[in-house]
């Protein structure tokens, strides 16, 4: 690879006049930076990314945190499709991605090592203290989804907003005549699961129906846990008729033991999913659901972080995306009502 001394050499100029017309500063005629930037061409001169950023202060690589295991992050399709959003805005940006599965160590290690510009955090529970850390350190950072409530000493974040669109559906399938309704959640502590439990309290209590808490379980948002809690479910005195879960890979375990007790959806039982992705739009018959905007909410916390970085101001604290709720033929009226 050629070197700013052999264009120096070829210009007939010091390294420093290179140097300077290559990276765009002041010191150097039109001609001269014409001249050297065609030698560089000819060359196949690369600037050298580090002492770059040395001088800069930037190393232009965005660092997205996962605590999660290394299995789960790559079988989910929530992460895919939170990465894609992610990685296509800062590509856009010109950033570059170090995907860092960290369950245990600090957020802020990557930062300090000058690896990372600033960090997103997805998936994070809402009182991970890691997290509340990079702000207290001023590190740039956005969490995803964030955290339950707003407050002065959160970092940024961006979230699906998820509150209308599970409130339609839970009214729907009252409205269906549905009274007994389970709710699969994912982790106690993820601020999606806080939030649709309360939205899941308001509907029934708005409809004075009963709030059994066996009806919303809590789960580690596994395939293997939507089979095994629907079928827990499914074999209580008082089964549900009505079931939603809270994302794709729930979703395909529960439909699974669905079809392995032969049940037919939805004359025995009504189902809703929420879904990040098409895995499941295929299904028969096709799938009342929600779709919660990933991809979105992936590219806004590229944007807001890379803003940050650049700028040195927080655009916001918080960027929602309405998630969507669609009616398609999985949910029908109470078999027990008809």
């Amino acid at each position: 690879m050629s070197t700013i001394l052999e264009i120096a050499k070829l210009a007939n100029v010091s390294y420093s006049t290179v140097s300077r017309a290559l990276n765009g500063q002041k010191g150097v005629s039109e001609a001269m930076r014409e001249k050297i930037v065609q030698l560089a061409k000819e060359l196949d001169y690369y600037p050298n990314s580090s002492a770059r950023a040395l001088v800069a202060k930037r190393v232009g690589v965005i660092g997205l945190i996962i605590p999660r295991t290394c299995e789960y992050t790559f079988t989910s399709p929530y992460y895919s499709h939170i990465l894609l959003g992610i990685s296509s805005m800062a590509t856009q940006r010109g950033y570059q991605l170090m995907l860092i599965i960290n369950e245990k160590n600090s957020y802020a290690i990557p930062y300090h090592r000058r690896q990372v510009d600033g960090v997103i955090v997805v998936g994070n529970h809402y009182d991970d203290q890691r997290i509340f850390d990079l702000a207290k350190q001023n590190i740039p950072c956005v969490a995803v989804p964030g955290f339950v409530k707003d407050s002065p000493g959160n970092p940024m974040s961006t979230t699906s907003d998820n509150y209308e669109a599970n409130y339609q559906a839970l009214t729907h399938l009252v409205g269906l005549k549905h009274r007994r309704i389970a709710y699969i959640l994912g982790h106690r502590n993820s601020k999606y699961s806080v939030e649709r439990l309360e939205v899941y309290r308001d509907v029934m209590n708005e409809h004075g129906l009963e709030i059994r808490e066996e009806y919303t379980p809590y789960s580690d948002f596994s395939v293997t846990d939507g089979f095994r809690l629907t079928g827990k479910l499914l074999d209580m005195p008082e089964p549900p008729t009505a079931l939603i879960c809270t994302n794709d890979s729930l979703s395909m375990g529960a439909l699974n033991q669905i079809k392995a007790r032969s049940l037919r959806i939805p004359q025995d039982l009504s189902v809703i999913v929420t879904c990040a992705s098409d895995i499941l739009s295929l299904h028969e018959p096709p799938l009342t659901h929600i779709h919660v905007p990933v991809v979105g909410v992936g590219s806004a916390a590229a944007a807001m972080l890379i803003e940050f970085i650049e700028t040195g101001e927080a655009p916001g604290e918080v960027h929602a995306i309405p998630a969507q709720f669609t009616v398609r033929k999985s949910t029908g009226i109470n078999p027990e009502a008809a």
